[in-house]
């Protein structure tokens, strides 16, 4: 279960991290990237974050 919690968390950290990216683009930028795009961005960046974490210690 905490495995699970952590891996939501850096989904989230990663939707927050991708969010705030695209707030500080000028406004035409902006709007012209795609939703699919972001959404995107974010799958990727949970899923390194979760298979970072999943790693085990040497």
């Amino acid at each position: 279960m905490d495995r699970l919690l952590r891996a939501v968390g850096r989904c989230a950290l990663a939707f927050l991290l991708v969010l705030g990216t695209v707030a500080l683009l000028p406004r035409g930028l902006r709007e012209a990237v795609p939703h699919a795009v972001v959404g995107g961005a974010v799958l990727a960046l949970g899923a390194v974050g979760v298979r970072r974490g999943s790693r085990r210690p040497r």
